[in-house]
């Protein structure tokens, strides 16, 4: 969920009502979902226009609102903010309303509804038998919930000071963004950073150390790859990548200098790969200090979700009332491979 886009609204009482769209592809559902990428589908926030849709590994074939076409048309949501995998099942986090959706990723047929102790859960996480999701309401929810994969049984809650956003597993530890970005409460309502911290939860589920980045910009992104943590943040000049030693509570800084508000990373096959707010998409090679000078490519609309996966650049120009269009780049060479409209306000894309 987009915080910035609704603040205006929500502070005006005048929240927009979106109206779910259609699509031709809504009336074929293959049989499975296996050999593609899910593409998270947020919904208009005021009304359950939430959904997830899927592209073939191909591009050859898409397909809309899979998972009402799968449940007998039931609404998923309002805001379905993110989706995680633990074997067969992906799991659908809605911010709104308060649940999580476990269904067949393949079949993408419902097997059950997690409600306890959620309020705004936002990411999720997964480790050994256990998974973890933040929540978040930007006010007085900042938390962490602690879930058994077997039975989807609460184990515990842990409360953090001030966020509780992004969440990744790494070399065992589950890493948490406890710091990141809020709002000004009057308009234009700047960006305004609330800390800069990161949390390190250990496997007995306690917190093991918190480690506090340089106060530069806000924090943007948190990933993981090969087993560590990366964190992205970015202010006016400047962007910083921080891989982070959990073990020590140490970190070793890329600045990406003259590279302003980069907003979301990536790296895999030995390529770092991130946005800027101008929908700037570069690239560089994982490990080295020398910044891009030029994008790889140039998205266009509003750049809301990104990914890289299997050699394809995924983007979505998200529409918070209609369908959003998805362009896909080959991640070498940034040329343009496909363009293709999903559901309202596509927020992610998820290799299945």
């Amino acid at each position: 969920m987009n915080i910035r886009k609704i603040l205006p609204f929500v502070f005006a009482s005048a929240l927009v009502f979106n109206v779910a769209c259609s699509s031709d592809s809504d009336e074929i559902a293959p049989v499975t979902y296996e050999n593609g990428i899910l593409i998270s589908d947020e919904g208009g926030f005021s009304t359950p226009t939430s959904n997830v849709s899927f592209v073939s590994n191909d591009l050859g074939k898409v397909y809309t609102k899979i998972y009402s076409t799968n449940n007998s048309n039931e609404s998923l949501g309002n805001v379905l903010q993110s989706i995680g995998f633990s074997g067969d099942k992906a799991y659908l986090v809605s911010n709104v309303p308060n649940k999580i959706d476990i269904v067949n990723r393949y079949t993408f047929k419902k097997q059950t509804t997690v409600t306890s102790n959620l309020d705004n859960p936002r990411y999720i996480a997964f480790s050994g038998n256990q998974y973890y999701v933040t929540n978040n309401n930007f006010y007085d929810v900042m938390k962490m919930n602690v879930y058994n994969t077997a039975d989807n049984s609460f184990v515990k809650s842990i409360d953090f000071p001030r966020s509780a956003e992004k969440i990744v597993e790494a070399g065992g530890n589950i890493i948490v963004q406890t710091d990141g970005v809020t709002y000004e409460t009057t308009a234009p309502y700047g960006e305004l950073p609330t800390g800069y911290t990161i949390t390190v939860i250990s496997s007995s589920n306690n917190i093991d150390k918190v480690i506090t980045l340089p106060s530069n910009g806000i924090i943007r992104d948190l990933i993981s790859y090969n087993g560590k943590p990366y964190v992205l943040a970015s202010d006016n000049t400047n962007s910083y990548i921080y891989e982070l030693n959990t073990s020590a509570g140490t970190y070793q800084t890329t600045t990406l200098t003259a590279i302003p508000q980069a907003q979301k990373l990536r790296i895999t096959d030995n390529k770092i790969y991130f946005t800027t707010s101008g929908n700037k998409i570069y690239t560089m090679n994982f490990g080295s200090t020398t910044v891009p000078t030029a994008p790889l490519a140039t998205s266009t609309g509003n750049l809301y979700g990104f990914n890289v996966i299997d050699g394809r650049i995924y983007v979505s120009d998200a529409n918070y009332s209609g369908d959003s269009k998805v362009n896909v780049y080959d991640a070498t060479s940034g040329a343009l491979l496909k363009t293709f409209a999903t559901g309202i306000a596509t927020n992610g894309f998820y290799k299945n």
